[in-house]
């Protein structure tokens, strides 16, 4: 499991959640590179998957909303999203758009993330590790 940390985007809101990924994916994502731009972009979202900024079952933004927020060709993004489907990172259900896969690597490893940062929090609120300790032993017993 990596401790790379996850972006702070925030849980609340999926509009706020999804400007707040199309402003990373803009910053990440240029002219100056010596790749071609699809290649950036499937990198810049592979690694929001990996770090756990995208959790699985997560969607991605609509290919439209991607386009028009980096000024791409909406063919550009989905010769995008296609690759990381190839790459078993994602997967595109008819009427759902394209979610972060739930079984795979990278999406376990998101989870994985979540609950040490769900822990963290449940520590810092004052519970003890005695009683988190009891709780997994029960949850994983069933």
């Amino acid at each position: 499991m990596s401790d790379t940390p996850s972006r702070d985007i925030p849980s609340g809101d999926p509009h706020s959640r999804q400007a707040e990924l199309l402003g990373l994916l803009a910053a990440q994502v240029g002219a100056d590179s010596r790749l071609p731009v699809y290649l950036q972009l499937r990198q810049a979202l592979a690694q929001t998957i990996h770090d756990g900024t995208l959790r699985p079952g997560d969607a991605l933004p609509a290919v439209r909303a991607v386009a028009s927020a980096l000024g791409l060709a909406p063919n550009t993004v989905a010769k995008t999203y296609a690759l990381l489907q190839d790459d078993g990172l994602t997967e595109n259900r008819a009427g759902a758009g394209t979610r972060v896969r739930m079984d795979s690597a990278a999406g376990q490893r998101g989870a994985l993330l979540d609950l040490r940062r769900r822990l963290q929090e449940l520590r810092a609120a004052g519970i003890s590790a005695q009683t988190l300790r009891a709780i997994t032993e029960e949850e994983l017993a069933d």
